[in-house]
């Protein structure tokens, strides 16, 4: 059974059912917005404690958000555990000191720190950026892994995956509730991919 985070992020409405065009230009039978999770602070903050725990085993010096969502996941969980946070550009900046990764994570041990898990490619730019600032990423920690090819990306890198909530347990329990329809469910499991 999912955590009941996952649930709760149906209820929300953080995860939709239906057809949906993807950033990707892929299609999908459901679509999640977690960044809309930090205008809901009680349930953010529980998200952050639960990946925290996740986080805490693993230990790692300092939590790197990826630019925007995972940054501010990062954040609560950083405050929460007393972890420091810093963050991955999505792109160099093209000023100042022209930098990937915020603060100097040299020799640090990293957990990598995004909203949702597709194929993996923001995953393995944060991981690129950070190994070139001198860090050593060990884990990544996501609050949603859509299993579509991004958790054998991840372990390809050599990291360990983490993750809150996962498509598959979640549709299956869905279709238990009647939150969706067997058509709908066989739908989002013909997407899923072994990681």
């Amino acid at each position: 059974m999912p955590h009941e985070l996952c649930l709760e992020a149906v209820k929300l409405g953080l995860v939709k059912f239906g057809k949906f065009k993807l950033s990707s230009g892929m299609e999908s039978y459901y679509y999640i917005n977690f960044k809309e999770a930090t205008m809901v602070p009680s349930y953010i903050k529980r998200v952050a404690y639960e990946i925290g725990l996740m986080v805490r085993k693993e230990n790692v010096d300092a939590l790197v958000g990826v630019a925007v969502a995972g940054a501010l996941i990062a954040s609560y969980v950083g405050a929460l555990f007393d972890m420091p946070v810093t963050f991955v550009r999505s792109e160099p900046k093209n000023h100042g000191l022209g930098r990937d990764v915020e603060g100097d994570v040299r020799n640090l041990r990293v957990a990598i720190v995004d909203d949702v898990l597709t194929t993996g490619g923001t995953i393995r730019r944060a991981y690129e950026a950070l190994t070139s600032s001198g860090a050593i990423p060990v884990l990544a920690a996501v609050a949603f892994n859509r299993q579509q090819g991004g958790g054998k990306l991840v372990k390809n890198l050599g990291l360990k995956l983490v993750s809150l909530c996962d498509i598959a347990s979640l549709a299956s329990e869905a279709l238990k509730r009647n939150l969706i329809t067997k058509e709908q469910y066989d739908l989002i499991m013909s997407q899923v991919v072994e990681d």
